[in-house]
Formats: structure tokens, sequence, C-alpha cells
């Protein structure tokens, strides 16, 4: 008698609050049913992709309820600490509110461990034993490929207008990751819950060593031509390298796509 075929449990009908969970469940290989700022994560995420259906469910911070209500899905996945409480979300669905930017500060190990969580809900384990251990293996692989890059560490800076930048270190993502590939970071300021600072362009000229690593989109050209920018020390050099955008809140996904695009960017391809 030929063995019994067991179906795959389908997929859950998730409706998802928070950009980083999103890419993480597609990167289980399951599409959420509805986003919040779903249009805005092609810009900001880019990759994984959304479907173009996915439904728009409004801000992050603050979605809209009565359209998730009227969805009823069977899971809806948020932030901890963020936006809607699980109270409140729990009154519509199972709710899974994992956190990510603590005060524990580690947000890359947060995030590998919210791709296991999120697998054990959905019904995936398997997709998330094989998707990190493929992850980790590439990280390993872009590790061992860094050995040969000039070892001046980074200031990764993202521009909110032309005279003020976002300079992301400690209890960020990015900085996780450049610890994985061993690569320093040159900013030893404070940063906030997110593992940012906002400050002046001024604090890129205390770093003269440093090369600079613009998260697109960067400054408006003519300010690129301007007296203030290339008196910089790093532009003087010629020490500036711009990467494409990269959600610096990101989870898991996010941190691999860090992690290819600085690659990229320093020419240790």
């Amino acid at each position: 008698m030929p063995a019994k075929v067991v179906a795959a449990p389908a997929a859950p009908r998730a409706a998802v609050l928070d950009w980083g969970w999103a890419e993480s469940l597609l990167a289980l290989g399951i599409q959420p049913m509805a986003v919040a700022e779903a249009p805005l994560y092609g810009d900001r995420v880019v990759v994984p992709a959304l479907s173009r259906d996915t439904i728009d469910l409004g801000l992050r911070s603050w979605p809209n309820m009565e359209l998730l209500r009227s969805l009823k899905p069977d899971l809806i996945l948020s932030q901890a600490g963020y936006g809607v409480s699980q109270a409140r979300l729990d009154e519509i669905a199972p709710t899974l509110a994992l956190p990510l930017y603590s005060a524990e500060r580690k947000p890359l190990v947060a995030a590998e461990r919210a791709v296991t969580d999120i697998a054990a809900r959905v019904g995936r384990q398997q997709a998330a034993i094989d998707y990190l251990q493929q992850s980790h293996a590439r990280l390993e692989k872009i590790a061992a490929e860094a050995k040969t890059y000039d070892g001046r560490p980074l200031l990764i800076i993202k521009f909110t207008d032309d005279r003020v930048i976002d300079i992301y270190g400690a209890g960020g993502l990015f900085d996780d990751v450049l610890k994985r590939l061993g690569i320093a970071n040159a900013w030893d300021g404070a940063t906030n819950n997110w593992g940012f600072a906002t400050t002046g362009l001024d604090a890129i000229a205390r770093y003269p060593e440093a090369r600079l690593i613009i998260i697109e989109p960067g400054p408006p050209g003519p300010f690129l031509q301007s007296t203030l920018w290339q008196s910089l020390p790093a532009v003087r050099s010629g020490h500036v390298a711009t990467i494409p955008p990269t959600w610096v809140f990101g989870a898991f996904p996010s941190a691999m796509r860090f992690a290819e695009v600085i690659r990229e960017g320093l020419g240790i391809a």
C-alpha cells in the first residue's frame, strides 16, 4: 500500500505591522496578506519583495484598525513595544509581538531569534533552518572576503536633509553586521534605542580616517559640490561610497542585504 501523502499546512493569512517581520515571513516563503505602509516597503526595504496585491494597512505606528478587523487575519505580526499594543491586536486575531529594537540592544540576535519564532508559529520550521544555515554560510564567506579590505573604519550615514544626518552605531542592526564581518564601525558616540545618532555634518569631520558610507538617497547633487561637503576629510581623500537603499530598522533579511551591499560598496566582492 502506498504511503499517505500528508499535505503541508496552509500558510496563514497574516497581517504584518512591522517591515522586519514582513521580510522575515517572506524569507520563509509566505507572502503576507496585508502589511502596514505596503507601498513604501519596496522603496525602503526593497527585497524580499512584497506581492503587488498586498493590502496596505496604513501607518506602522497606528494602522487602520477597522480594515485590519474586516480582513479577519489568522495571525497578526507586530513589533513588541511599538505601535498598537498586543492586547488590542489580540481582540482582532492571535498576535505574535516580537522584540527587535529593545533594551537588549542586540537587534541581529533578536532578528535571528524571530525567524525561528515566526517559523514555529506558521509551520515553516525547516524553511527557517535552511534559511538561517544558508545565511550564516554567506556571512562567513563575506567575512573571509572582507579580510582583503584595507581596514579603514566606516561611518555609515543617511541624510535627513542637506545639513542633518543619522549615523549608525552601537545598538543598531548595521553595527551588529559589521561585527560579524570583522569591519570596524568608526562611530563611537552615543546612540538611541534604535542604534543611531542624529547630528550635523561636523560629526563626520571628527573621524578623518573613516570611510564614509552613504545610504541612498544621498544629498542633492548641488550640495555635493559645496565647499562644506568638499572640505570633509573623507571627501577630500576620496574615501566615500554610496550603497543602495537598505532598511536600517530591519530584521534578518535586511541584515543580509546590508552585508551584500557593503561587500559591493567596499569592492571586496
